[in-house]
């Protein structure tokens, strides 16, 4: 009797000693009530136990769902729509999943203003597997345009947001034969559908894309990387290396509207760069690889104005006297500033080399930051903690007075802000005619 109970007790420790096995389980579905007021819509759901944040989703059918609002923890939404009938459902989340969606509730939204006329004139173009769409828009304030498509006329398969433009392209179009409408938006709801147009994509037989052409500018530790365009890409993959034909540890995704990347402060070193241009069709060509070897300046080549303390700017230098002086003493230089005229950019050089005597910080300026673009007749301070080149961190002074006219002068204007927010800092051009850092 004794050993039995003695056994008892090993048994009943051993089972509370065991860990009991939890599985881990997503949320339960919310249960959804929504409403309107107006032209507000508002939303509560009942709190899921263990949830940790919930979305929102919004259709025009309870089944084809166009908008999704991340909510958080909070169990309650409310959000301005334009008139119209929609369909509401809320996902619960956690750690380990997603809840299958609530129930689908659906709010009809009412409004004083007026739903927009309807576009006109629709008519589509077509190139390659890119469709582009033409139409004129109501004269109204609009909140949205719709591409509303189908595979058969009157059909809406699919509705693709567009921008509020008389013109759009959508690209990456599959083969086949469409037929599409344009729905305008505002307040009030959405208009009637335009015209209805036919779009007929057809397969498209693609070749690699041209070869693009790498080169490489270095100036101190700043590195820009150039291209040509290729004609056809949809975007590039720029990737380095530290060895020939190495591994890149260096790999950037690029749109086909980008053709040159700027870094001002690259580290020490050797690198082995290639561009790659891919087309719709997913073909590629990758450009010769390019070494590009970055050496830091020797400290001291120039005097230099300390960094400015954290959250700080350096205020403007006023150099106008040395402008001035610049323009005395090499007048025939400043009159023949004008490059489209046969001039050159000496004397806006000498300027250069005369500030930078004082302070490192001066330099050019790539106009509108579009690299390979010199401004002619404009200088630039470095006014932040950032590397010289292709830093944004500038102010922008124009330097020319009645430039490519009949009696230019010394000037001191300072221009920031006056289309100089997309500016960049530049040493290259300057560098590049033989002057000294």
């Amino acid at each position: 009797m004794l050993r039995s109970i003695r056994s008892l007790c090993v048994l009943t420790a051993l089972a509370l000693a065991t860990p009991t096995l939890v599985l881990a389980q997503v949320p339960a579905s919310p249960v959804l009530q929504a409403s309107t007021t107006g032209q507000t819509v508002s939303a509560s759901w009942t709190a899921v136990p263990g949830a940790t944040s919930y979305r929102v989703e919004a259709g025009v059918t309870p089944s084809l769902m166009l908008a999704g609002y991340e909510i958080g923890p909070l169990t309650s939404f409310s959000i301005q729509a334009p008139q119209g009938s929609y369909y509401l459902r809320v996902l619960a989340r956690n750690g380990n999943g997603v809840s299958a969606p609530s129930n689908v509730v659906g709010i009809v939204v009412q409004s004083v203003v007026a739903p927009p006329p309807p576009p006109t004139g629709l008519s589509v173009s077509v190139n390659g597997s890119s469709v582009t769409f033409s139409a004129q828009l109501p004269n109204v304030p609009l909140t949205g345009l719709l591409l509303v498509a189908g595979a058969s006329p009157g059909a809406a398969q699919a509705v693709l947001p567009l921008a509020v433009s008389g013109q759009n392209t959508v690209n990456n179009v599959p083969p086949g034969v469409y037929y599409g409408r344009l729905v305008a938006l505002n307040a009030g709801g959405q208009s009637a559908p335009s015209n209805e147009v036919q779009i007929v994509v057809n397969a498209v037989t693609c070749s690699a894309p041209a070869v693009p052409t790498l080169s490489a500018q270095v100036n101190g530790v700043g590195v820009v990387l150039s291209w040509s365009a290729v004609p056809g890409a949809v975007g590039y993959r720029l990737t380095a290396a530290t060895s020939p034909g190495g591994a890149p540890f260096l790999s950037q995704t690029l749109s086909a509207a980008t053709t040159a990347v700027a870094n001002p402060n690259t580290p020490a070193g050797t690198y082995y760069v290639r561009v790659t241009a891919g087309n719709a069709c997913g073909l590629q060509s990758t450009s010769a690889e390019t070494t590009v070897t970055v050496t830091p300046p020797p400290p001291g080549t120039s005097p230099r104005t300390p960094n400015p303390p954290a959250g700080q700017q350096l205020p403007l230098p006023n150099r106008e006297a040395v402008a001035q002086e610049i323009a005395r003493a090499y007048p025939a230089d400043l009159r023949n500033s004008c490059v489209e005229q046969g001039g050159n950019n000496t004397w806006l050089f000498r300027l250069v080399q005369r500030l930078r005597q004082e302070d490192s910080r001066w330099g050019l300026n790539w106009k509108r930051g579009r690299i390979g673009d010199m401004s002619q007749d404009v200088v630039t301070y470095n006014w932040g903690s950032e590397p010289d080149e292709s830093t944004r961190q500038i102010y922008v002074l124009d330097v020319i007075v009645g430039h490519c006219g009949g009696n230019p002068g010394a000037f001191w204007l300072n221009q920031t802000g006056v289309g100089g927010a997309d500016a960049r800092w530049t040493l290259q051009p300057y560098t590049q005619a033989g002057f000294p850092r």
